[in-house]
């Protein structure tokens, strides 16, 4: 499936819930002709910006010789170093330094892409130039789990965007060890990595682009009873990958990413059966629970992605009314937009005609 990279900057803006921040950069989408150079173009306009309103600074433990004492002595190892004969102390003291983890984060990163092959002559020197503005923060041996440990609060919220463009970028970079070289790989070829990315946008322009309908996850509970001291726990465990609720209407969103949209048996396309039973049974055990009023009513609908052919069918299965739709991820972007407001305009239409 291949989705133009200007797609990709949209989808990944809708996810990570920071549209407002890749707009404010006002890098120009059609200036670049690939993921790797249009989000290295974000992570230096996101940390020039970083610049401009002062790196984030925090007090931190820092172990040194000293002329005297300063702060806590490490009496064990002035006395291995042989310190106090030259009237110095190893000590350990607080502070108030730059050298804080998403500095070291977005300063590695900077390195990271100088090492690219396929990157743009003019942004490698920008990179360089990002690398060395960052005075006082040590480079780090970037790691995965090192942009996990990074809490983004009220005070550094500016931070959330550029680490998320990094980390992006981190991911995405493939060491070939045959060859000692960097590359940045396709990921949309990672299909695990994209249905996750599908949801999210789902989720998050739904939750930014219509008013009608309050947007969340839900867990939804097994309408059983344990028989004989079983264990209910031992059901699996049901969560929406998106519910939109309104008083009177409720719409649970099933997304999902293949390569191929239908499944072929025999020569005959079919939507995959285990997609259809699975928001058959979120809709079946959610209906008792959703009882605002006695015009309540539940629908779903399966969201697949497509670069091909369009598919938007209804069926009334029991109770309830199912969607089977596409969104062409590879259409001009306002045509993807509306596509999907369309999708919840009709859903309500019906039901206020029934």
């Amino acid at each position: 499936m291949e989705i133009p990279f200007r797609n990709i900057y949209y989808l990944l803006s809708y996810a990570w819930n920071r549209l407002e921040e890749a707009e404010r950069l006002e890098v120009s989408i059609s200036d670049y002709k690939d993921s790797l150079n249009l989000f290295t173009r974000l992570l230096l306009a996101a940390v020039n910006y970083l610049f401009k309103k002062g790196l984030d600074r925090s007090y931190i433990d820092v172990s040194e010789d000293y002329a005297g004492v300063k702060g806590k002595l490490n009496f064990k190892a002035s006395l291995n170093k042989q310190l106090f004969k030259q009237g110095i102390t190893n000590c350990t003291f607080d502070e108030f330094s730059s050298n804080v983890l998403q500095n070291r984060i977005l300063k590695s990163t900077l390195r990271l892409i100088t090492k690219l092959d396929s990157i743009d002559p003019q942004l490698r020197k920008e990179a360089w130039s990002g690398f060395y503005r960052f005075h006082g923060v040590d480079e780090i041996d970037l790691q995965l789990h090192h942009f996990q440990q990074v809490r983004i609060h009220r005070n550094n919220s500016e931070y959330d965007f550029p680490l998320r463009v990094a980390r992006f970028i981190f991911e995405n970079i493939v060491l070939d060890e045959k060859s000692d070289t960097y590359f940045f790989k396709d990921f949309t070829r990672d299909e695990k990595a994209m249905a996750s990315l599908f949801e999210d946008f789902i989720r998050n322009f739904y939750a930014r682009e219509q008013s009608h309908y309050a947007v969340r996850r839900e867990d939804i509970r097994w309408e059983a009873e344990a028989l004989h001291d079983s264990d209910l726990s031992l059901l699996p465990k049901m969560q929406t990958d998106i519910t939109l609720e309104s008083l009177t209407h409720k719409i649970i969103i099933d997304t999902k990413y293949y390569r191929e949209t239908l499944s072929t048996h025999y020569d005959t396309q079919k939507i995959h059966s285990s997609n259809l039973y699975q928001i058959y049974a979120y809709l079946n055990n959610v209906e008792k629970d959703f009882r605002n009023s006695k015009n309540a009513m539940c629908d779903g609908m399966l969201l697949y992605p497509t670069v091909g052919r369009e598919i938007d069918a209804s069926y009334q299965i029991g109770k309830h009314k199912i969607r089977i739709a596409t969104v062409n991820l590879g259409e001009d972007w306002s045509v993807i937009s509306q596509r999907l407001l369309s999708f919840v305009e009709k859903s309500e239409n019906e039901r206020n005609l029934s």
